[in-house]
């Protein structure tokens, strides 16, 4: 096995078994460049049982890209099997960690596969149908975000636990999303309020960025897949029996609560 074939190992056995690791450097060197741990994230896809059929986009605020000291998003995969419908009632030992963060969801209804030519906005608009409100479940494979070390973060399906999703909404095109305000409350106490600027100025912003990205990895952006945009809320970890729920105005509503 090449060196990111032995991380991708490391990376799933401590998913499987709910291991925290401190770092991937015990059997190969780790990545340390973003390029590199798209490497290692890939060998990890191909090694984990089950489908991919969504994603996620991080760091999608110019502070965390500062605080990461990166100059652009990343991006992770999500896996049927880690999707969960809202009100959703999940085990918090099921997770490494509980965080949340409070995102657009959106679904693609045709295929975006690589082409030499760059998406456009209307392209990937064009190709979107379904909104939901979503939580994303922030849960790296470590014993801490690694917010040091961004390039193992990303190796590490780029901390994504998974995601839970509100009722779609097909009534949402046309309106302004960085306008769009969403609020995060823990038992009904307000934790973060912002709006869809959060997201690099705009959730869709997020979306041209990902399938443009993928599409220079040779990936393609399936039919019936999905993207989580980046978090409005900020990251919050709410203990065990609260009722998170993330309220996206007319959108609607998503809400968990870890057992």
């Amino acid at each position: 096995m090449n060196d990111s074939e032995v991380l991708a190992h490391q990376i799933v056995a401590a998913r499987r078994s709910l291991t925290a690791l401190d770092h991937l450097d015990r059997l190969a060197p780790p990545p340390t460049t973003i390029a590199e741990a798209y490497g290692v994230q890939q060998a990890a896809v191909r090694l984990w049982d089950d489908d991919v059929v969504g994603w996620k986009v991080g760091a999608t605020s110019y502070e965390i890209q500062r605080l990461f000291n990166i100059a652009e998003c990343v991006y992770g995969p999500v896996f049927r099997k880690s999707i969960f419908i809202s009100p959703a009632r999940l085990r918090a030992d099921d997770f490494n960690h509980t965080m949340l963060e409070s995102e657009f969801a959106f679904r693609f209804r045709r295929d975006l596969p690589p082409r030499s030519a760059p998406y456009t906005r209307h392209d990937v608009m064009d190709a979107v149908d379904e909104l939901y409100p979503a939580f994303e479940i922030v849960s790296p494979r470590f014993t801490r975000l690694m917010i040091d070390d961004i390039p193992q973060l990303v190796a590490d399906f780029c901390a994504n636990g998974g995601v839970v999703l509100g009722r779609p909404c097909t009534t949402w095109k046309g309106r302004d999303l960085s306008a769009h305000p969403a609020s995060l409350s823990f038992d009904g106490e307000l934790r973060q309020a912002g709006t869809g600027a959060s997201v690099i100025g705009d959730p869709v912003n997020a979306l041209e960025w990902l399938v443009n990205t993928l599409g220079t990895h040779g990936i393609t952006v399936e039919h019936g897949q999905f993207a989580i945009s980046g978090t409005i809320t900020g990251l919050h970890a709410p203990r065990r029996g609260q009722t998170a729920v993330a309220d996206f105005a007319d959108f609607g509503t998503v809400q968990v609560v870890f057992d």
